[in-house]
């Protein structure tokens, strides 16, 4: 914080103050936050609150409450969605879906959390982020849910029936978003082991809510939910920002909380109490039916870490966590593997929960191995503690994680929405919220003390001596799924048999009703009360991104000037166009080993140690580029990227050079491991996110550039990995042959292109590092790549055992014809946020649907967690009609405009920038490209809106569609596909 801004600041406020209604209970200035941090009090209602003000105009406001779940019906979920559903002085049908049209926000957004439900927003413009505020507040405490009991029902959970002769279902967003969690095994084997670890707890319960259990909610339980917990004496308030705090807390006291009394609020967060031995849950989950059961149960060995750690203890044992398990060289997850009994080793630790816990999962092993898991597990635990850990792994932990608390990058998530959401950590359970943010002393005392057992002490302490410790099974059933939909099935035909006529209609009246009110639309004079900016408040020049292509080396040199702190970031660019198509596979998975393996100069455990410990790590991967101006061509890279504090430059250079030119890819083991992870870490992304997985399959149809990355990391990537584990042996000699000729040619041919974030000092500090390895390559010669691919609209169906589908359709409008245009993005809010959300969302009972548009001109609808099929095709083709009778009002337009440009103005680190300004580089993207998406933006009028509709149409008509979901839903619509199969 500037000096003269501290000194101001210190100046305002006195101790026991009362300002506006708020009592003054601490403050202190926070060096790692460079801002001051005050705690208040709010004395008539108890409301707690936590302001921090820093020289930032990213402000962020967050209202939490503590809400522990009683039952695993999942009210805490429903509520966070329905109070956002129209309010007392917002009485829309969904305030936040306008919000998100129209506001500059930089997040806006609610979440459930096991014992809490946070609302957190942030906008850098003054006038918008109190109008964020006001909507936000008037829902959490003024909500319809009251007067309108079918938001319960849309949100939640109904008996869904249009016409008599139509079975009985149960619908709803909520309901259906945990269909689709709980198809992820692993999102089972969490719940297992919080009902494990916590049987007396409310930890045991599902707040999301457990779709079996959903129903059983009732609309008077969920609005005495709320009654009791949503009360400013259960709640905790937080600023962040350059905002005015005297006039904030008196917005807050003056609108809001004045209305209410101090009431007692039992929302106490009662301890489990500890476990005297381990205990053993054991349960199933589905698979397809085409699926081996061999080699697919999950071993989770869990332990409960204590009551309330302090920061000290929970970053400690975040530490001591990454030492045991983060890689393959780490000891505890070298020992697993070792034993050849599972595909993958992964580890889960929470200090979000009153009662913080650590799991090391086995992933794709068998039930019969838990003995010998357990029993390895403690050997190697008590040895560490007697032997002592290797110092070098504590150095680099210790290191890897202070940089990361350094560097405080968060992509594009506000820096104070983390310190908010970090700081609840304690703040919610009594403790002080500041310390979360005061990370220097924990470091200092980590780096005096280790050598002196620190982490041995606490590794004894919580793991090795701590009773309280669980061990869940979950194994495969390939009939699990169809019994429990056969089950379902005949209970609500059941159900319904035993309706009288009159209770038969009055369900039919509901679903009507319920339909007709998801189809009404908002009177206007309501709408106008959703507060926003004018078209006046934007910014009219868009946002820079520094640039300044330069030579050095004999090579290019993107620059990208700017404060990093302290930090180097590099990313080199390497030509791969030599490389035979048939081996594109093989690069990707390279990149996937690189930095995991031995080197000629390292063995693959002190290389991952001298990463972490000089450096804040190394990535590498493949990038793909289309030409924004020349239809069809489109550039890649292998890339390799570091980063490193300035003193650091010369060792991030020699470990990140030696890593590329002298890897060995020889250990066999090792590679036979990474692959078994990269296996099952693709067909966890089928089950979570196959709305990404259908696009890109999606796009590969027609796309030279989408089917280059099938290749690298979609399906006919997994295919590859999965037939390469299955006949390891066989193929380990080609393999090594393979992956030692693909490294010799991409890094040691031809001089890759640099890219560095920084300042002058650290881009010459870094050059001048770079110049041994560097010169003695041969020029680069920059050729576009020429791999060729056959490609044919496919329209494919997936089959996986999720309960639900990802649906998506979509075509490039650049081969039909038409020119990308800013006013297409706006487009894309429009049905994004109005359209898709209420025919795929509100009223198909989906968690997500969306369109979407780039540059490159691929446009594709997409829906996420949708209990539909064939209905979200029909409203996808229904999106037409809807353009070519599109009605705007200038307010509305003017709405969606403004929430366009919020996508757009973001604020970004520098190190992000950089990214994006090498994008803009590859793809041709000028300055005065992204001002002319800009002025489009602005100048969108609905008649342009409108002529997009002959486009729309064009992309439908070439009926190009892929389907990730339920065998039982695509089956049921086979004719929409020309093939339907499994991934596996």
């Amino acid at each position: 914080m500037k000096k003269e801004l501290q000194e101001q600041q210190e100046k305002m406020f006195k101790l026991e103050e009362n300002i506006h209604g708020f009592i003054l209970k601490k403050e202190e200035f926070v060096d790692e936050i460079d801002g001051f941090a005050r705690t208040f009090v709010h004395q008539k209602t108890g409301a707690q609150l936590v302001y921090i003000s820093a020289d930032d105009d990213n402000k962020v406001f967050s209202i939490s409450f503590r809400t522990p779940s009683t039952n695993s019906t999942g009210v805490p979920h429903i509520l966070e969605h329905s109070v956002l559903c129209g309010s007392k002085k917002y009485p829309v049908k969904e305030p936040f879906v306008e919000l998100a049209k129209g506001s500059l926000n930089t997040f806006l957004n609610a979440m459930t959390y096991p014992d809490k439900t946070m609302y957190p927003i942030a906008s850098t413009n003054a006038k918008d982020f109190m109008n964020l505020m006001d909507v936000y507040l008037d829902a959490v405490f003024y909500p319809n849910i009251y007067q309108n009991p079918y938001t319960f029902l849309q949100e939640g959970w109904h008996y869904h029936i249009e016409n008599a002769d139509d079975p009985i279902i149960y619908n709803g967003v909520v309901y259906n978003e945990m269909k689709g969690a709980f198809s992820n095994p692993e999102e089972l084997l969490q719940n297992k082991i919080f009902e494990s670890l916590y049987p007396q707890s409310c930890y045991r319960f599902e707040s999301g809510g457990d779709p079996d259990v959903i129903p059983e909610l009732t609309y008077a339980d969920f609005l005495g939910f709320h009654k009791k917990y949503y009360h400013p004496s259960n709640s905790y308030i937080y600023l962040y920002g350059d905002g005015d705090v005297r006039a904030h807390l008196k917005y807050l006291n003056d609108e809001y909380l004045s209305a209410f009394d101090k009431q007692p609020v039992d929302s106490e967060i009662a301890a489990q109490p500890m476990l005297t031995q381990r205990t053993e849950m054991r349960a199933s989950y589905g698979v397809s039916k085409e699926e081996t059961l061999e080699n697919k149960d999950y071993l989770a060995l869990s332990v409960v870490l204590g009551d309330k750690l302090s920061y000290e203890e929970a970053l400690a044992f975040d530490i001591l966590a990454h030492i045991l398990l983060n890689n393959n060289s780490s000891p505890l997850k070298e020992a697993l593997l070792d034993l050849k009994i599972a595909e993958d080793v992964s580890y889960h630790y929470s200090s979000s929960l009153r009662q913080p816990y650590f799991s090391i999962v086995l992933k794709n092993t068998e039930e019969k191995n838990k003995d010998l898991f357990v029993n390895t597990v403690e050997s190697v635990l008590n040895k560490l503690a007697t032997d002592g850990l290797d110092p070098r792994s504590v150095e680099a932990g210790i290191n890897i994680h202070e940089f990361s608390h350094i560097e405080g990058e968060y992509g594009s998530y506000p820096k104070g929405l983390i310190y908010g959401i970090e700081m609840m950590d304690d703040w919610l359970y009594g403790d002080d919220p500041i310390a979360y943010l005061k990370y220097k002393a924990a470091f200092k005392k980590f780096k005096d003390s280790w050598k002196d057992g620190y982490f041995e002490k606490l590794l004894k302490r919580m793991l090795i001596d701590n009773s309280h410790q669980t061990l869940v099974t979950i194994v495969p059933d390939n009939t699990l799924q169809e019994k429990a939909d056969q089950a379902l099935a005949e209970k609500l035909a059941s159900f319904k048999t035993g309706l009288t006529p009159e209770e038969l209609q009055a369900l039919i009246d509901e679903t009507q009703t319920l339909i007709e009110k998801q189809n009404e639309e908002d009177k206007p004079e309501d709408l106008e009360k959703i507060p926003k900016l004018s078209l006046a408040d934007i910014n009219r020049t868009g946002r820079s991104y520094p640039l300044e292509v330069q030579e050095a080396l004999d090579t290019s040199l993107l620059f990208h000037p700017g404060f990093t702190g302290g930090i180097s970031y590099l990313k080199l660019y390497f030509d791969y166009s030599d490389l035979p198509q048939e081996d594109l596979k093989y690069l990707s998975l390279m990149c996937k080993l690189l930095g995991s393996l031995s080197t000629e100069s390292m063995d693959f455990r002190r290389l991952s140690q001298e990463i972490e410990i000089h450096t804040g790590g190394l990535s590498f991967g493949i990038e793909s580029y289309d030409d924004v101006h020349h239809f069809g061509d489109f550039t890649s890279h292998c890339y390799v990227k570091g980063k490193a504090v300035m003193e650091n430059i010369p060792t991030l250079v020699k470990i990140m050079t030696d890593v590329i030119t002298k890897t060995l890819f020889t250990e066999k083991n090792l590679i036979h491991d990474m692959i078994r992870e990269i296996k099952t870490h693709k067909e966890t992304q089928f089950l979570t996110a196959g709305h990404v997985v259908g696009v890109q399959r999606l796009q590969s149809y027609y796309s030279q550039s989408a089917r280059l990355f099938e290749e690298f990391g979609g399906i006919e990537f997994y295919r590859f990995i999965a037939d390469l584990e299955a006949n390891f042996d066989e193929q380990f000699e080609v393999l090594t042959e393979k992956l030692t000729s693909i490294a010799s040619l991409v890094f040691t041919n031809r001089k890759p292109i640099i890219s560095i974030t920084g300042t002058e000092e650290i881009r010459d500090r870094t050059v001048t590092a770079l110049s041994p390895y560097i010169m003695g390559l041969a020029p680069n010669k920059a050729a576009k790549n020429a791999f060729a691919f056959e490609t044919e609209i496919a329209n494919e169906g997936f089959l996986t055992a999720a309960k639900i589908q990802y649906v998506s359709q979509g075509y490039n409008i650049r081969a039909l014809g038409y020119e990308y245009a800013g006013s297409q993005l706006v487009l894309k809010g429009l049905l994004s946020m109005d359209y898709l959300w209420n025919r795929v969302r509100v009223q198909g009972g989906a968690y997500g649907a969306f369109m979407s548009i780039g540059r490159g001109g691929d446009l594709y609808f997409g829906s996420y967690r949708d209990p539909k099929l064939k209905k979200t095709f029909e409203a996808y083709q229904g999106v037409v009609d809807y353009i070519n009778n599109l009605e705007l009002s200038q307010r509305e337009l003017e709405k969606y405009i403004i929430g366009t440009i919020s996508s757009k103005d973001v604020p970004l680190s520098a190190s992000v920038k950089g990214e994006i300004a090498d994008n803009f580089y590859f793809s041709g993207v000028t300055a005065a490209d992204l001002q002319k998406e800009r002025d489009e933006i602005l100048e969108t009028t609905v008649a342009q809106l409108k002529s997009h509709g002959d486009m729309i149409a064009a992309v439908l008509a070439k009926n190009a569609i892929c389907v990730l979901g339920s065998e039982e839903a695509i089956n049921e619509e086979k004719e929409l596909f020309k093939v339907t199969r499994y991934i596996k």
